[in-house]
């Protein structure tokens, strides 16, 4: 009777140095853990996707654009509005430390989309304080194009770390094409529904990824650090005018504090983290 063959160890992940292979400690995804992932994130985005075509058309409220503070200060429009979004710069440049770590990123391509979406955060910066030197309807345009860099690139990284490294890879580009074509379509149509989903979407699966699936690498609370920040900085947005009744610069550049500080939280933790088959 022949003899069954031996089993093949399982590499968890075959781009890590020797010694980190051979840790008896990794995080292992099965089919079913895969599939789980899948099925929720499909759900997820089947459910956003309902609603939003129930609803009608969403057209941008002319509104949005009398901020509470509209001082100029320096010779500079709305000023406040205009330099807190130098808080962005200051979170890009924290968050390029951690492009030279050597065990940040288990994957090259990691590495790239991290790069893409410390860009993203740079071009909000520009994008922004460009709309808010004049802003219009026609200005926010290029506020809004560089944020969905941001969200996309984070979405397909937080697949990669909780649920598959090639499913991350291969969704990276696509969600960031998808990002990009709702600024498009609201441009061309006036309809913001779809620009909405590519917002809403991620803010609702990452803490579905986040406490469903366990994570690849160390110091994961520095993403729900960042999503918390920027729950906060959305609140400071909404309540720009109540704000503004208590203090001159309204809410809307502690938006920007806010949010760049959610990327600095999201930089620290990726800067410092380890693979956890390294733990």
């Amino acid at each position: 009777m022949a003899k069954p063959l031996a089993r093949q160890a399982f590499v968890p992940f075959p781009e890590l140095p020797i010694d980190c292979k051979h840790s008896v400690m990794f995080v292992y995804r099965s089919d079913s853990h895969l599939a789980a992932g899948v099925v929720t994130l499909a759900a997820l985005a089947g459910i956003s996707l309902l609603v939003m075509l129930l609803l009608p058309p969403v057209h941008q409220n002319e509104n949005y654009h009398r901020f509470a503070d509209q001082r100029t200060l320096l010779g500079i429009p709305n000023f406040w509005n205009v330099v807190s979004n130098l808080a962005f710069v200051i979170a890009a440049v924290v968050g390029a430390r951690a492009l030279s770590s050597a065990e940040a990123f288990i994957q090259p391509w990691e590495r790239t989309a991290y790069g893409l979406f410390l860009a993203g955060v740079a071009l909000t910066a520009l994008g922004s304080g460009y709309y808010h030197l004049r802003p219009n309807t026609t200005t926010l345009l290029w506020d809004r194009l560089p944020m969905t860099i941001v969200f996309m690139t984070l979405l397909a990284t937080v697949i990669a770390e909780r649920l598959s490294m090639s499913a991350g890879r291969l969704l990276l580009y696509p969600l960031l094409a998808c990002g990009a074509l709702s600024v498009a379509y609201w441009k061309l149509s006036g309809d913001l529904r779809w620009y909405g989903l590519v917002q809403f979407v991620p803010m609702l699966a990452l803490p579905v990824l986040l406490l469903g699936f366990p994570p690849r690498y160390s110091h994961a609370g520095g993403l729900w650090g960042c999503l918390g920040l920027y729950m906060l900085a959305k609140i400071a947005e909404l309540l720009d005018k109540p704000i503004g009744r208590i203090v001159a610069t309204g809410g809307h550049p502690w938006k920007h504090f806010a949010g760049a500080a959610a990327i600095v939280c999201y930089a620290i933790s990726v800067a410092n983290r380890r693979p956890i088959a390294c733990q």
